[in-house]
């Protein structure tokens, strides 16, 4: 008699398990699902390199990427490492890159780091890519942005009043190359514009910052 209570009392117990388990499925299918956030990856886990790799590295960096790269960019990319270890590492490869005989340097242009061809290839390289030579910036385009460079942010009419004459058309053609840019307005009557020279501006001329500035006669000779 207790033999069989015991296996009644199993019995039900295993049913109710059962009924149990059907209700968390069933509640668990009923339960809307969590949303999962696809923009929201994480980033990239990477691991401490040699010195060696290290500098490897960098020089990857900079040969895949078309524009300068800042030594916090670059730092940040390679784990947070050190500022310090990433600029003697690149003045390391600037060195490195010097005494070879190859057709590109490590410049530091724009407030970073970029590879950069030597320019006496430039014209097999326009050639290769079937890109036109760009019209050198005339005298008046050329005094035009240096007033900008040196006394940015500045107006339009600020600049005609110093040139003396209209710089419209010369306005328009630093801001279609990308040399200029609006940067707000003027607290004065009638609200112009101000301006002031662009990164491209220094990658065009080759410079660092805009402590490097040319004079107007080095302007007119690049």
């Amino acid at each position: 008699m207790t033999e069989h209570t015991d296996e009644i009392i199993e019995e039900q117990e295993a049913e109710v398990e059962v009924a149990e388990d059907s209700e968390v499925a069933a509640t668990d299918a009923d339960a809307p699902e969590e949303e999962m956030d696809d923009d929201e990856g994480e980033e990239e886990p990477v691991e401490m390199l040699s010195r060696e790799d290290t500098a490897n590295a960098i020089y990857a960096m900079l040969f895949t990427s078309d524009k300068p790269l800042n030594i916090p960019r670059i730092a940040e990319a390679l784990g947070d490492i050190e500022n310090d270890i990433v600029e003697i590492m690149l003045e390391e490869l600037a060195e490195k890159i010097e005494k070879q005989d190859v057709p590109f340097q490590l410049r530091e242009i724009s407030g970073g780091y970029q590879l950069a061809t030597d320019s006496k290839y430039a014209p097999y390289i326009r050639r290769m890519l079937k890109v036109k030579r760009s019209a050198k910036l005339s005298k008046a385009i050329l005094e035009t942005l240096a007033i900008i460079a040196y006394r940015q942010p500045v107006t339009r009419p600020d600049v005609e009043s110093i040139r003396g004459v209209s710089v419209s058309h010369a306005f328009g053609q630093l801001q279609e190359r990308n040399l200029i840019k609006a940067v707000g307005v003027a607290d004065v009557p009638g609200r112009p514009r101000l301006y002031r020279t662009t990164d491209e501006f220094l990658d065009h001329f080759g410079i660092k910052s805009l402590k490097e500035m040319p004079s107007i006669e080095e302007l007119q000779e690049l």
